[in-house]
């Protein structure tokens, strides 16, 4: 059983697919389907469905995934804790929640490298539940993640508020009907929001179910100046970090609506599992840097 071989296998289950493993491990698709298949033979058992789209674990797969994850973080601890350097080394996996991927992908991680070039950071965005359940079970080291105010950390997870987020509604400043003042002037409202998994999306539907108002979704889009654009053209109205309308080139084009009804307080975090033997100097940097950047 090689080291590769496992470490391949993990990547898989977490991507979903093949080509996306390979992608996140640098190697071709045929060097991961090889190297999957070399654990099989050994284990004597096919690990993955590769019937199905995204692939999925067979019985022994998902028996074996969370054992095989712990092998790998231990290894990874064991070179940590035994090298010859000062600086932290090896690879770090980082979840990036995907409001947050413009502060976290860019410059920060640049900086973070230039302080500790030993350090490889392997970056996955997604929602900020699937990241912290994935930090939990120790598929990433750390992620920078949204929660509610006040809302606490498993018992697993470690983690720094660097900051807070506030969510507002946008409207086209050409809209032709007075602006919302209440939770009720939203019925029949058009939205343009994120997908499904999105945490505000869901508090927002809750909001709006207590008040009895459907919410009707026009346009589904990651991209928030995607969004901004169709709310611009009047098509509809979004929920957005107000930051990302700060900075957005639309903003004169564009206008915050206050409703009262209507307030989602979110709270920045670095988390990451524990213990996290070697590379708490790396997520201190990310921490530092971050807050600078917000």
């Amino acid at each position: 059983m090689e080291f590769d071989d496992i470490r391949a296998f993990v990547s898989v289950a977490d991507a979903g697919s093949v080509s996306l493993a390979a992608r996140d491990l640098y190697v071709t698709q045929s060097a991961v389907t090889r190297r999957l298949q070399r654990l099989e033979a050994s284990l004597g058992t096919p690990l993955l469905d590769r019937r199905t789209r995204p692939i999925v674990l067979t019985g022994a797969g998902q028996a074996a995934l969370e054992r095989c994850r712990r092998l790998l973080n231990d290894v990874r601890e064991v070179r940590a804790a035994t090298a010859n350097s000062d600086l932290p080394m090896g690879e770090i996996r980082i979840g990036v929640a995907h409001a947050l991927t413009e502060l976290t992908l860019t410059e920060p991680v640049g900086q973070v490298r230039r302080k500790f070039p030993n350090i490889a950071p392997r970056l996955r965005t997604g929602w900020s539940r699937e990241l912290l359940e994935r930090v939990r079970s120790r598929g990433l080291d750390a992620a920078v993640i949204l929660l509610p105010e006040g809302e606490q950390l498993p018992a697993e997870v470690v983690g720094k508020q660097i900051g807070k987020e506030r969510l507002v509604l946008i409207t086209s400043r050409r809209e032709d009907h007075p602006p919302a003042r209440k939770i009720q002037d939203l019925a029949g409202v058009q939205w343009i929001l994120n997908p499904e998994g999105c945490a505000a999306r869901a508090a927002l539907r809750r909001a709006l179910l207590r008040a009895n108002i459907d919410m009707v979704v026009a346009v589904e889009a990651y991209n928030y100046e995607l969004q901004l654009a169709l709310v611009a053209q009047n098509r509809g109205l979004s929920l957005v970090p107000e930051r990302i309308l700060t900075r957005s080139r639309l903003r004169s084009r564009l206008r915050a609506l206050r409703v009262p009804d209507l307030n989602f307080p979110l709270t920045i975090w670095t988390v990451h599992r524990q213990p996290f033997l070697g590379l708490d100097p790396v997520v201190a940097e990310l921490n530092r840097v971050l807050i600078e950047r917000l």
